[in-house]
């Protein structure tokens, strides 16, 4: 068998839950892309801010690759546009189709959100150290309740980012629909949807199925097209739904998973823009397209509490691998002022991820509140 590793897979925070011996040779399979904070170049790293600079130099330094997309608007105007059309893996900021889709259903009267359902439904798509323990800390708030309800799940799955709730609601929507509304949403760039974690199973679906040798996994699940990729997560899932899998054929597909096969599996999720992602935050923070009574059920599982009286509305989702950190924002403060920011970043190493986790939030805090700052950003990146 395989030896484990303890990775997070898409989840909001990954960063310190990698076990050391994850962490090297994570460090060993990255790719030597280029930003190494300007060595020897004193003065311009004595200019960089504290709290943002070294995510700002990674930006800008990789403007010209296919490792970053940023995208930040404050009342419709453009601060700094990079690689819009940039198409690049989601991971779980993917789930803001699903949870438009949850407030569609709900608002035409598909599902009732106040429906209760057993835990053990949502479970059997939980496998155990693949989402950053996103699922068991969504548990905990719901301290030991047997039955659920589908609006907890959607919370369940925005605000914690489980991929167990994720492909429950993918069950219960129906993941032709989620797809539809890609197409309803006029999404052009946007790769569809396939399930999230029957996808952890391709792996040991494909070797078992072509009685490959262990170093022929990789090349063999990279030269699957994609049509044929997501349909393999499509069958799995759809088998799941008559004999779920048990708890240890799930640890046994846990089992394939070491870095170069997280990596394929990262490169393999769904593919967007940030130029789409932008339009949906934008159309999210004015409340177009859809109902009062569709807005008042996406807040419900999608919008986030804050301390800061000055905010009427915020809502955000973060989507990682050991790979790939993101986040889609929109804000409105009492002001009527709107700002929206999509980062999507790939192919990173271990300290880019490190850079990205603990300065996104601050960057994100300062465009929004400091005028000043969003013209350095605004300067800085149109270098």
């Amino acid at each position: 068998m395989r030896s484990r590793y303890v990775f997070l897979f898409v989840c909001l925070i990954l960063l310190g839950a990698c076990s050391n011996d994850g962490e090297e040779k994570q460090k060993d399979s990255r790719n030597s892309s280029k930003v190494e904070g300007r060595e020897g170049n004193n003065e311009d790293k004595e200019r960089l801010d504290l709290d943002t600079g070294l995510l700002m130099e990674f930006i800008h330094d990789n403007k010209e690759s296919d490792r970053v997309a940023f995208i930040a608007t404050w009342n419709s105007e453009i601060i700094a546009e990079i690689n819009p059309d940039l198409a690049l893996p989601l991971a779980s900021v993917v789930k803001i189709i699903i949870a438009i889709e949850f407030a569609s259903q709900a608002e035409e009267g598909k599902i009732v959100p106040s429906d209760k359902v057993s835990m053990e439904e949502v479970d059997k798509y939980y496998f155990p150290n693949t989402d950053g323990g996103a699922h068991q800390a969504w548990k905990r708030t719901l301290e030991g309740e047997e039955q659920v309800s589908l609006e907890q799940i959607a919370q369940g799955m925005m605000r914690f980012s489980s991929n167990a709730n994720t492909d429950y609601l993918m069950e219960r929507l129906g993941l032709e629909e989620v797809n539809h509304r890609i197409a309803e949403l006029d999404l052009t760039n946007h790769k569809p949807i396939y399930p999230l974690t029957a996808s952890i199973v391709i792996p040991k679906k494909v070797m078992e199925d072509n009685d490959l040798e262990e170093n022929e996994l990789e090349a063999v699940l990279r030269d699957l097209d994609d049509d044929s990729y997501r349909q393999t997560a499509v069958d799995i899932f759809e088998e799941w739904q008559e004999k779920p899998l048990s708890k240890e054929q799930r640890e046994d597909a846990i089992a394939f998973l070491d870095m170069s096969i997280q990596k394929v599996w990262s490169d393999r999720l769904a593919h967007s823009t940030a130029e789409d992602y932008h339009k949906i935050m934008t159309m999210l923070n004015k409340k177009e397209h859809y109902s009062d009574a569709f807005y008042e059920e996406l807040d419900a599982i999608f919008s986030i509490e804050t301390e800061d009286d000055s905010i009427v509305r915020a809502a955000q989702k973060g989507g990682s691998t050991a790979f790939v950190l993101n986040q889609a924002v929109y804000v409105e403060d009492r002001n009527g002022n709107r700002f929206e920011m999509i980062l999507f970043t790939n192919n990173l190493r271990l300290s880019e991820l490190e850079i990205v986790a603990t300065q996104v939030q601050t960057l994100h805090d300062k465009l929004l509140t400091e005028e000043a700052f969003r013209e350095e950003v605004r300067e800085a990146l149109a270098e």
